[in-house]
């Protein structure tokens, strides 16, 4: 490959360089397209940060799909779906920058998933087994923009590690389907959505401690269906709406929230220690067993 911006599809140098791992396979700075990349175990690809841009090939909808592996490490690239149009009205087409099923204790590290119709980043199906119940995988230093989902902890995509997240401009920054997630220090601001959090199987519990949700127009957290909960702590809520729909055990502690506050229905959540600023009109509805 040359990296010129071309719309030839590069995919076999990529796989023949990753065959002769493990080891480090580096890409230069320029304009690739690849389509459907599986990353072996022990193999390290690596960029040259945003001088390095990856296109999809117009015949495969994941630029990379990782498959029960364990041990590999995709840093410092741009991936690119090439969506077009208003983010605003993205849609869900199943396309994505990075795909992973039934993998463990991986890296993912420095990388910027943009203009894709699906999600940036999709999380799925963890080796628990494999993982032992710890490492399903450690990501770091991810940006999303501008695709229909920015990160998505798919279902079952557990035991993952994330922190220093920034998702804008996408319809939704953050979806999480997952138990067990663990987000940190990140940022969900500008989105239609910024944080939605949906039971699928096992549920979608966890941890989400420092991060900033600001900006985003319609919510800054939906929780929907949600019965395992999930700890938020130390969070700020600026703008949009904190909408809590057929959930319990939601915790929202030790935040600054400066935005509406609806919970619904006869579920137990709680809100506690937090700061309100009152500025907006904002207005606060709590169901009979919100605890406040």
């Amino acid at each position: 490959p040359d990296g010129c911006d071309t719309d030839c599809d590069d995919s076999s140098a990529l796989r023949h360089a990753i065959a002769q791992g493990p080891g480090v396979v580096r890409i230069g700075a320029g304009y690739f397209r690849f389509g459907d990349i599986s990353i072996p175990e022990g193999v390290t690809i690596v960029g040259q940060g945003k001088a390095t841009v990856i296109r999809r090939n117009q015949t495969a909808d994941r630029i990379f799909n990782v498959a029960n592996t364990s041990e590999w490490v995709l840093r410092d690239v741009v991936l690119d779906g090439e969506a077009t149009g208003e983010w605003q009205k993205r849609e869900d087409a199943g396309q994505s920058g990075l795909s992973t099923t039934g993998c463990w204790g991986f890296e993912v590290v420095g990388v910027t998933a943009r203009n894709f119709s699906g999600a940036g980043f999709r999380f799925s199906y963890t080796d628990l087994a494999q993982a032992t119940f710890s490492d399903g995988g450690r990501v770091d230093r991810l940006v999303a923009v501008g695709n229909h989902t920015g990160i998505l902890f798919d279902t079952r995509g557990e035991y993952i590690t994330a922190t220093h997240l920034n998702a804008t401009k996408n319809a939704v920054g953050c979806t999480i389907h997952a138990g067990n997630t663990n987000i940190s220090v990140s940022n969900f601001c500008g989105n239609i959505d910024g944080l939605m959090i949906v039971d699928k199987e096992n549920g979608s519990h966890g941890s989400i401690s420092n991060c900033l949700l600001n900006h985003n127009a319609r919510y800054a957290l939906w929780a929907r269906a949600v019965d395992n909960g999930m700890a938020i702590n130390n969070c700020c809520f600026f703008y949009g709406t904190i909408r809590l729909e057929e959930t319990t055990g939601v915790q929202i502690a030790s935040s600054l929230i400066s935005c509406h506050v609806k919970t619904m229905g006869e579920y137990a959540n709680r809100f506690t220690d937090n700061h309100i600023i009152p500025q907006g009109g904002w207005t606060f509805e709590f169901g009979e067993k919100t605890i406040v």
